[in-house]
């Protein structure tokens, strides 16, 4: 990792990350179960971003990643760890299970920070609030890691959020029950959700510190 940083910073002046679009999770012992998988390993998909590398490619919510370009994926980390040394525009591919079945496929690595931009300006869009990682001092307060959840750092009193009650300094920690992973993690669950549903959100109220489960309508 560190020698990728270094090349890259070499070439480009700047370190620019591959991007598949997915979320994804550890194939736990009760899920390998529930799967029927012979092994608990592998990367299991819990989202696919819309018009991302991966949708585009044919991967689907569910497929579980067991390699990537010809190596072997242990966990979810082993499968960040392996998008983000893929060079943007890298023809890569992903072997999955689904359904018990392995099947191969071909995938165009994109940017990383560029879709991210793309994506938070449509989070804005869809719930009238714009984001920020958490603070090391909220992280205390609430009882939380740097990486779980973010804070509102914007609202529309006029968005959706903002109809519901949301204020400047709320963290969002959880989207329909899948928790959130940092701002990346908030724009890739948010982005995968169908349009004008309602959904449920769980927050903290950075006023009383006390966490609530608030359904509200996404555009």
């Amino acid at each position: 990792m560190a020698l990728h940083i270094a090349r890259a910073l070499i070439r480009d002046g700047k370190v620019v990350r591959g991007w598949l679009g997915v979320n994804i999770q550890d194939i736990t012992p009760d899920l390998a179960d529930a799967m029927g998988l012979d092994i608990a390993r592998g990367a299991f998909i819990t989202n696919v971003v819309k018009d991302g590398p991966a949708d585009q490619a044919g991967l689907k919510r569910g497929d579980v990643v067991v390699a990537y370009n010809g190596k072997s994926i242990s966990n979810s980390s082993a499968l960040r760890n392996e998008v983000s040394l893929s060079a943007v525009n890298q023809n890569v591919t992903v072997e999955v299970l689904r359904q018990k079945q392995k099947i191969a496929f071909n995938a165009k690595i994109g940017n990383q920070d560029v879709l991210t931009k793309m994506l938070t300006a449509s989070v804005k869009d869809r719930l009238g609030v714009s984001l920020r990682p958490i603070t090391s001092q909220e992280a205390e307060n609430y009882g939380l890691s740097l990486q779980e959840g973010v804070a509102i750092n914007w609202v529309d009193p006029k968005g959706p959020l903002g109809q519901a009650g949301f204020e400047k300094g709320d963290i969002l920690v959880e989207v329909q029950g899948q928790a959130i992973v940092g701002i990346e993690g908030a724009v890739n669950l948010i982005s995968a959700l169908p349009p004008d549903q309602k959904v449920v959100l769980l927050a903290i109220d950075h006023k009383t510190g006390q966490a609530g489960y608030v359904q509200v309508q996404i555009r």
